[in-house]
């Protein structure tokens, strides 16, 4: 149970909005999809609509929420650019002459920062945990839960 209410606060982060930029599975793709992924919203923390009313901030908590995100708005925005660039080489690893190495050693290369940039989100989102009250927390949990409801098991 709590690993799954970690997990929707990890994704909440991303609506809370964090500047990500998350690489295509393939790893041959030139393209990125930059900012949030499809079918996630992000609000806008200024407008007092939407499910951030739902959980009736304070005007304290959303400016403790912007300050978060603005802390590590450079260095998401930094690693980001990272993996962008860093796939753009492995693009042009795999396609010239390079060494299964200097590939493999590219790959693991984007991979680490990609955990970095995730690692940085998540302790995101515990920050913004920890200004919530367990109510509101519980609110929070239950509006992720209803977007994206984990995958059932047979």
């Amino acid at each position: 149970m709590l690993i799954r209410r970690v997990s929707i606060l990890a994704v909440a982060m991303i609506g809370f909005g964090s500047t990500i930029a998350l690489a295509k599975p393939t790893l041959i793709s030139h393209q990125v999809i930059a900012q949030t992924p499809t079918g996630v919203t992000r609000p806008n923390l200024a407008k007092s609509g939407g499910w951030l009313k739902d959980l009736n901030l304070t005007s304290q908590q959303l400016q403790q929420i912007k300050q978060i995100r603005n802390q590590s708005k450079q260095q998401i925005a930094q690693k980001s650019q990272e993996i962008r660039q860093g796939e753009q080489e492995l693009d042009d690893l795999i396609a010239g002459t390079a060494t299964k190495e200097q590939v493999r050693g590219k790959y693991n290369q984007i991979k680490l920062v990609k955990q970095q940039l995730s690692d940085t989100q998540f302790e995101n989102t515990l920050a913004i945990r920890e200004i919530l009250n367990p109510e509101q927390r519980q609110k929070f949990a239950e509006r992720m839960y209803k977007k994206n409801p984990p995958a059932q098991h047979n």
